[in-house]
């Protein structure tokens, strides 16, 4: 016999129903999931930020203000991924010192150096 507790016991502790399983990680960001390529569906994946995990270095900042800015605690967010070049996310993620920008893909697929923005791209998503 087993006690679980609260004075409840269980001749058969085999016949207890088994717990669900854990569910699996779920990935904390809509990073492209093949790396430096884009999604064959022709979709970009959006870029993103860990935000709480920023130091208000100022670098994204400076390299382009109408698609980072800060929220009320000083932590870099996109404000809007369309207000500059992909080339911006990119160079923003490899200037981040706390390394929390992921430029995801380029949403243009004719974006100029596409390609090599991908490949420089590819380590931050």
């Amino acid at each position: 016999m087993t006690m679980l507790g609260e004075g409840v016991s269980v001749s058969n502790p085999s016949s207890l129903p088994a717990l669900p399983a854990a569910p699996a990680p779920v990935s904390p960001a809509p990073a492209a999931a093949n790396g430096a390529k884009a999604p064959s569906d022709g979709v970009a994946a959006a870029p993103w930020i860990e935000s709480a995990m920023c130091t208000s270095c100022n670098e994204c900042i400076s390299i382009n203000n109408r698609i980072f800015a800060y929220d009320a605690d000083k932590h870099a967010y996109i404000k809007d991924a369309r207000g500059g070049p992909y080339k911006d996310l990119v160079r923003a993620a490899e200037k981040c010192t706390a390394q929390v920008i992921h430029p995801g893909t380029p949403r243009d697929p004719k974006e100029k150096d596409r390609d090599k923005l991908l490949k420089r791209a590819a380590k931050y998503n």
